[in-house]
């Protein structure tokens, strides 16, 4: 469906060419990736998503189960497949505002994996879903993006949604089996490699008493990732720009004002390759940064070089914004 003139000229308003500029030029500055997986369109953790892409300039994803298809309507009367067609809308222009990659497991109208209505159990959703079939889906993503860190966005416990704790479990299950050359082997005969995810971290924090009722307590507190401080190209703090992305999700009524201030996303590290650092400040401790940093992985002095080069420019290029000349 295409804009309106009047939603061309919002869009255009919003986004000036200032801004494009910068928004392609900060995800130079890092060669780190971070992979977000959820069950339905608008499970994504938005805001520390915002926060990982302007400010630290990792690339960031979201790995989504289903289209939603079994959710609320707050702005009309589609239903099932046709809600799942909007909501899919709705979900590629919450990523767009974050510059964020998108992969769905739901390939199809038709799908198994598909939003068949509220679940207490993963169990019960693995019935509907297929447990193979989820988990093989959800490793195709992760060979496909490679990130180094994955995310679930919820956590597996008695009181959460059943469709939220299925993707928990498979995010568990595929980290582990994306590096096996013989699980899931048909993908690596048609081309795609084994991916060693360096890092998987759980949720800190509980749904209970908001939207679910988690019945036990979150794990351990290892790491943080600060959404509240502001954005001086942005103009706003990254919470404040994770709700540019959420109030594309209409027909679920997302989107609210968020008053500048602190906001804080605790993880717990789950699972990391060996040689990771046991305590961190950062997610990305321990993951090369820049170009520069693969240097020593090239395999050949040559590449190295050209690997240092492209990171000093890089670095240039970034310190002369807002100079749009220089910069091009």
């Amino acid at each position: 469906m295409g804009l309106s003139d009047q939603g061309r000229i919002a869009r255009q308003r919003a986004n000036p060419r200032l801004t494009q500029l910068w928004k392609a030029m900060r995800p130079l500055g890092s060669v780190a990736s971070f992979l977000n997986t959820g069950a339905h369109p608008d499970d994504e953790t938005t805001a520390m998503l915002a926060a990982l892409a302007f400010r630290e300039g990792l690339r960031i994803a979201y790995a989504c189960a289903n289209r939603g298809e079994g959710g609320q309507n707050q702005i009309g009367a589609e239903r099932g497949a046709d809600l799942g067609a909007v909501r899919t809308a709705e979900m590629e222009r919450a990523a767009d505002e974050i510059g964020m990659g998108l992969y769905w497991l739901s390939t199809s109208p038709d799908d198994p994996i598909f939003d068949f209505g509220f679940s207490k159990s993963g169990t019960e959703t693995f019935r509907h879903w297929g447990k193979e079939r989820t988990i093989g889906a959800l490793v195709r993503i992760i060979r496909m993006e490679r990130p180094d860190i994955v995310c679930p966005t919820f956590l597996d416990v008695p009181g959460q949604h059943g469709h939220h704790r299925a993707m928990t479990q498979a995010a568990h299950d595929a980290v582990a089996m994306a590096a096996d050359p013989a699980a899931f082997s048909e993908q690596i005969d048609a081309g795609l490699a084994p991916w060693q995810v360096a890092k998987l971290y759980l949720p800190a924090w509980s749904g209970g008493g908001r939207s679910y009722d988690d019945t036990k307590p979150p794990p351990q507190v290892t790491v943080s990732v600060q959404s509240g401080d502001f954005d001086p190209v942005l103009g706003a703090t990254y919470s404040q720009i994770g709700e540019w992305s959420r109030a594309c999700h209409m027909t679920q009524d997302m989107g609210r004002w968020i008053a500048p201030g602190p906001q804080s996303w605790p993880l717990h590290r789950a699972f990391a390759t060996p040689g990771m650092p046991e305590d961190e400040a950062a997610i990305t401790d321990g993951l090369p940064h820049c170009l520069a940093d693969l240097a020593d992985m090239a395999g050949s002095e040559a590449m190295g070089r050209l690997l240092k080069a492209a990171s000093g420019a890089i670095e240039a290029a970034l310190t002369l914004w807002p100079d749009m000349g220089a910069c091009l």
